[in-house]
């Protein structure tokens, strides 16, 4: 039997998996991700700490399978984006990596932007604190000692692709921001900003080889040298494939510690608060990451019921207390990325009276991501010209039918939800299958391979009412900012 080891290395937790190259799963095992944050801006991770769970899965997937790892033949990771790790020139971390919620870099951005040439540069418009140019510049200009030491910035699955062959690679997809803002020579953004070297190692498409799994590897990953190590990419993009929807005119949600959605289009375009970037060589993905998704639900639910009971238990006995009044929210727990890009945005219930009822909230929550949702997809269709038939969706705020079906009546498309329980690992395995040349192209790749699908179709009566409130969401959100803004800056007596 082929078979493959599959890792996607989320945020909260590095999940893997041993695949036969058919689709059918052997087994899966998962460790927990620590952030190291503060209560404002400073989001952080170890990357040895990827390694040590790396290793940890690994055994335990070793002991639980037949025959164990012995026979792997390729290994695929995927990983959470828009963190950056600083390498030496032994390849070994600097620093903590900065993940994708750290907004330290906004000082430095307002700095650049008064650089001659910056504000007028064309790439500008997407130069913000989560960028990975600002974060370089703040350590270079926060923390000079470490900065010296850095040769290279690369994503998470990379440094792990690193530890396993030796060699280092990343992929353009995961790249495209540090990579277009390095071109240009003297114009480019890098150079203006005051970038003075080159930080990215070499760049393969996620299908080819970065090298093979070398001898003598720590415990169960012993077991697998010699196999071929391909070099993935981002989680969204890998969930997107494994979700099927690496198509023309397709919609993608992945729901999770962050939210991402996006069309994909074989037009390119340019949209105001969305990130257009190349996902294929004529396909365009339009839309981008957000901070609130299956995240801001977690959080109602421990807030509003926390106790150890498993989360969907107590998630069915919140919901099953509404009074079906209406209730507005701004899910904006944690500032905002696509498509405001305010990091000081915060989070604001409207209408909440003594009458509503814990349920309310938590449909409220919801609704609120879902409307974000709406917002993204209205503006990528605008942009693109043209109208998706349907919506793939992933990820933790899959699970729940509820929240499938408030979404498809409130964008008012049939939402589709793969009922596999790790889509980015789906993802993982067309990689491989593409990688091993068993198809010849990634879209093939899923075909066959897919786990069954469940279809919610939007509701008409509900979808009326809901076209109401996002319009009433749509006029408070200036006013919702320009509170936040005023509430960022201000500060409590002796703190």
């Amino acid at each position: 039997m082929r078979r493959a080891l599959l890792v996607d290395l989320g945020g909260s937790s590095l999940k893997a998996g041993v695949f036969d190259l058919n689709g059918t799963l052997i087994a899966t095992e998962r460790v927990a991700n620590v952030f190291i944050e503060d209560e404002i801006n400073k989001s952080e991770q170890q990357p040895d700490g990827w390694w040590t769970a790396l290793q940890t899965v690994a055994d335990r997937l070793d002991k639980h399978i037949p025959d164990g790892l012995a026979g792997i033949e390729a290994v695929v990771l995927c990983g959470f984006t828009r963190t950056q790790v600083f390498l030496n020139d032994d390849g070994l971390p600097v620093c903590p990596a900065i993940t994708f919620r750290d907004s330290r870099a906004q000082g430095v951005v307002e700095d650049v932007l008064l650089r001659p040439g910056v504000a007028d540069h064309p790439l500008v418009r997407h130069f913000n604190a989560f960028h990975p140019l600002a974060r370089i510049l703040w350590l270079k200009h926060n923390e000079p000692a470490v900065w010296e030491k850095t040769k290279w910035v690369v994503e998470p699955k990379d440094y792990l692709n690193f530890k396993l062959t030796g060699a280092l690679a990343s992929d353009p997809i995961s790249q495209f921001w540090l990579r277009s803002a390095m071109e240009g020579g003297e114009n480019a953004l890098t150079a203006l900003a005051g970038l003075d070297r080159s930080l990215l190692p070499e760049l393969r498409r996620p299908h080819e080889a970065v090298g093979t799994v070398l001898k003598h590897m720590p415990g169960a990953l012993g077991r697998i040298a010699g196999a071929s190590v391909f070099c993935g990419c981002n989680d969204t993009w890998t969930a997107a494939a494994g979700l099927g929807a690496l198509k023309n005119a397709m919609a993608y949600c992945i729901s999770g510690s962050s939210e991402v959605f996006g069309i994909l289009s074989d037009a390119q375009a340019e949209v105001p608060g969305l990130i257009t970037m190349p996902w294929a060589d004529t396909l365009w993905q339009l839309g981008g990451p957000g901070l609130n998704g299956a995240n801001v639900l977690t959080w109602m639910v421990n807030s509003l019921m926390p106790d150890e009971r498993p989360f969907d238990e107590r998630l069915a006995a919140l919901l099953s207390q509404q009074t079906g009044l209406p209730l507005l929210f701004h899910p904006y727990l944690h500032g905002e990325r696509t498509p405001l890009w305010d990091r000081d945005i915060r989070a604001s219930f409207m209408g909440l009276m003594a009458s509503h009822k814990p349920g309310d909230l938590v449909r409220g929550a919801m609704e609120g991501v879902s409307f974000v949702n709406r917002m993204v997809l209205e503006r990528a269709e605008a942009g693109a010209g043209q109208e998706v038939q349907e919506i793939r969706l992933g990820g933790g705020g899959a699970r729940n039918a509820d929240w499938n079906q408030i979404r498809a009546n409130i964008l008012k498309r049939p939402v589709i939800v793969s009922e596999a329980e790790e889509v980015g690992l789906m993802g993982c395995l067309a990689v491989a299958r593409f990688g091993l040349s068993l198809v010849s192209s990634i879209a093939q790749a899923t075909e066959g391979i897919s786990a069954p699908w469940r279809r919610f179709e939007p509701q008409a009566a509900e979808s009326r009412f809901y076209d109401e409130l996002y319009a009433i969401f749509l006029d408070t959100l200036e006013p919702v900012r320009t509170a936040s803004h005023r509430l960022a800056s201000c500060r409590l007596p002796g703190t």
